[in-house]
C-alpha cells in the first residue's frame, strides 16, 4: 500500500502542513487505517477510494483518532490525484465523506477547496481556557466543535505556550487563537488539537471555516489573506462565499513516499514503514 506525502500551503517562506495520501480500491478495516496513520505519524492521513470518474470516497485519520473533516489532507489528496492518468484533463474532483461532499478545483498552481461555513456564537471564555492557553482574550466565540479566541496582536498569537494536557480536558475538538495580521496579511492564527493527538496543527483548513467568517465580518471584506503562525507556517487565501468557505493554497508533492508493510486483513501490529525507492520514510 503506497503512501504519498504532500506539503500543503507551502511557499518560499513557509514549509506548510504535511499530509499522507493512501489510495486503494477499498478502505481497509478501521483498525488497520488507524494503525497506518499512527505509524506514518503525520498530522492527518487521508484514505481515498474511487467511486466514479473524478469522484472519491475519503476518510481522515490523525495518529490517534478518525476525524470527521480535514481540509488540508483533502487538498493533498486532490494534488496527488490530479496527477494520475484517470484524471488527465480534469479540473475538479469530488470527495464524498460521512460529513458531506467536498469539491476541489485546480486554480493555476493552487488547489481550491469548498467547505461548509461554521456558525460562531460569541461568548465569555469557557472556564479554564485562558489559563490553559496562558493568554488574555480580546473576544471569544464557539462553534459546534471548536473554540476561537481573539488576541490583541500577532505577537501575542506567536507567544502562546499552551498547557496541552489542560486543553485536552476541555470539551472542544480544537482551540484557535487569532489576531489581525501585519501589513499584507489580514489575519493570523494558531490551532491546537491535543485531544486528537495533534498538539499544534501546522495549517488547519477547517479552522478557517470559522476564522474566515469571523474576520470577514470584522474587516468588511469577503476575500482575505491568512497566515498560520505554527513552527512550519503556511499561507492561505480564503473567501467567505455565503454558506460556504473557499480556501486556496499550494500543494507540493514530495519526491517519494513510504510504503506500509500491511495489506488489508493482516494482523494489526506496529510494523515498520518501509522506505520507498526515493529514500523517504518515517
Amino acid at each position: 500500500m503506497r503512501t504519498h506525502i504532500v506539503d500543503t500551503f507551502a511557499d518560499e517562506r513557509f514549509a506548510g502542513n504535511p499530509a499522507a495520501v493512501v489510495p486503494g480500491p477499498a478502505f481497509p478495516p478501521h483498525e488497520e487505517m488507524q494503525a497506518i496513520a499512527h505509524d506514518i505519524g503525520l498530522p492527518t492521513t487521508a484514505f481515498v477510494v474511487p467511486i466514479e470518474p473524478a469522484a472519491y470516497r475519503v476518510r481522515w485519520f490523525t495518529p490517534h483518532a478518525e476525524i470527521n473533516l480535514c481540509g488540508h489532507a483533502t487538498i493533498a489528496s486532490a494534488r496527488w490525484l490530479f496527477g494520475q492518468d484517470e484524471n488527465a484533463g480534469a479540473s475538479r474532483l469530488r470527495f464524498v465523506s460521512d460529513n458531506g461532499v467536498l469539491c476541489t478545483e485546480r486554480v493555476g498552481d493552487l488547489v481550491a477547496i469548498d467547505l461548509p461555513k461554521a456558525r460562531l456564537t460569541v461568548c465569555d471564555p469557557p472556564r479554564g481556557l485562558l489559563e490553559a492557553l496562558g493568554t488574555v482574550a480580546v473576544s471569544c466565540a464557539v462553534s459546534s466543535d471548536d473554540v476561537l479566541v481573539e488576541l490583541a496582536s500577532a505577537e501575542d498569537v506567536s507567544a502562546v505556550r499552551p498547557d496541552f494536557a489542560a486543553l485536552a480536558r476541555l470539551p472542544f475538538r480544537g482551540h484557535i487563537v487569532t489576531s489581525r495580521g501585519e501589513p499584507g496579511v489580514d489575519f493570523v492564527s494558531r490551532t491546537f488539537f491535543p485531544s486528537l493527538g495533534v498538539n499544534e496543527d501546522q495549517v488547519c483548513v477547517t479552522a478557517h471555516c470559522k476564522l474566515t467568517p469571523y474576520w470577514a465580518e470584522r474587516l468588511g471584506r469577503r476575500r482575505l489573506t491568512a497566515i498560520q503562525l505554527s513552527e512550519r507556517g503556511g499561507r492561505l487565501e480564503v473567501e467567505d462565499a455565503g454558506e460556504r468557505v473557499r480556501v486556496l493554497g499550494s500543494a507540493v508533492l514530495r519526491a517519494g513516499g513510504p510504503e506500509t508493510a500491511r495489506e488489508t486483513g493482516e494482523p494489526r501490529d506496529r510494523g515498520p514503514i518501509l522506505v520507498g525507492e526515493d529514500g523517504v520514510g518515517r
